[in-house]
């Protein structure tokens, strides 16, 4: 299935139905970040090509070197899935 075939709105960006995120921030056409209410770090949205779903994820276990242009570290990671690997530096996606 692809995403183009996805059910309801989850087909989308999570931009379009991501309601309980203040500020859904692009990264790429398949990462997106937000803030969930009273958390300190952002949580994420990927594309997951092994599931063709959006799939989220905290980043509970990550530093937040800087909130604006976000940073952490370590790299983010999925290898449950789909194996997305990257680090989020300057605000910007940066694939490993």
């Amino acid at each position: 299935m692809s995403r183009e075939d996805a059910r309801g709105d989850y087909g989308q960006p999570p931009t379009d139905w991501c309601d309980w995120w203040s500020g859904v921030t692009r990264l790429t056409d398949d990462l997106y970040y937000g803030w969930p209410e009273g958390e300190t770090k952002p949580w994420f949205w990927h594309w997951c090509t092994a599931r063709n779903m959006w799939d989220g994820a905290g980043t509970g276990g990550h530093d937040l070197i800087k909130r604006e242009p976000l940073h952490l570290e370590p790299s983010l990671h999925w290898p449950g899935c789909c194996g997305l690997h990257g680090w989020v530096r300057q605000g910007t996606w940066c694939p490993c």
